[in-house]
């Protein structure tokens, strides 16, 4: 399996996938051209991707789906309440798909569980192919069970780190802000992540992504450093971050 960040933040997020066979998007918050550029930047034709999977309502996870979609016909996949939610947007659009659990994409089997955001229903996708298992999981305040279930699960593992605590807390945002990033329905901080990390650390983790971190909030070599301070120095090949502004490495495993 081969994975890329195209972009991950709060100013869009898509990530790249492909098997021996088949190609995917998760997500497409950048706008379609935007999309189109980054996957010709790695070489790959946007013609060849036959899905886009959605995680939640919010603008950086849907911002160019509708368009990339239309204007390569691929099929949009979501949650029912999710592409309900969209219907503003996607109205006239023909290959609109919801899931009802878990669902296959050619040789990807997907099996979506919920997280606990602000935007109802918010998912992360556990995605096997053959006998390879990643995860992604952004967008969420706890760690719940459900989520813990899934994720020690992966051999590749993307998850948030979204901000520094007391950077969050000392920045300009307004109360309202900082009380929701915080919140149980809000975002999770470095720390979390890496107790999380910590605790469910294994031998088959091949690789480990941070993903989803504030640009106002954190910054990739903090939100690297302090997750490393849970998971030791083991980790450090381990473990690395994926940004806003840059397509990152194509990953193999």
């Amino acid at each position: 399996m081969k994975i890329c960040s195209l972009a991950s933040g709060s100013r869009g997020n898509s990530l790249f996938v492909e098997s021996e066979y088949s190609r995917i998007l998760i997500d497409a918050g950048l706008s379609a051209s935007q999309i189109k550029e980054r996957l010709n930047f790695i070489k790959v034709d946007p013609t060849s991707i036959e899905g886009i999977v959605i995680t939640h309502i919010h603008r950086d996870h849907i911002n160019g789906a509708n368009a990339f979609s239309r204007q390569f016909n691929i099929p949009i996949y979501g949650h029912p309440d999710t592409l309900d939610e969209l219907t503003f947007i996607f109205s006239r659009n023909k290959r609109i798909t919801p899931w009802t659990g878990p669902f296959s994409i050619a040789d990807f089997d997907l099996e979506p569980f919920r997280v606990s955001h602000d935007a109802i229903p918010t998912v992360g996708y556990l995605i096997t192919n053959q006998n390879k298992k990643m995860v992604i999981c952004t967008d969420l305040g706890i760690i719940t069970p459900e989520v813990e279930q899934h994720v020690k699960q992966a051999q590749f593992i993307i998850l948030e780190s979204n901000h520094d605590p007391e950077m969050l807390m000392n920045g300009p945002y307004p109360w309202e802000l900082k009380e929701r990033i915080s919140s149980r329905l809000g975002h999770l901080s470095n720390h979390d992540t890496g107790v999380f990390l910590k605790n469910i650390l294994h031998g088959n983790i091949q690789k480990i992504l941070l993903a989803h971190l504030s640009e106002e909030n954190n910054s990739p070599e903090m939100a690297r450093q302090t997750v490393l301070e849970y998971l030791g120095s083991q980790a450090e090949t381990t473990l690395e971050v994926i940004e806003q502004r840059k397509v990152s490495t194509l990953f193999e495993f």
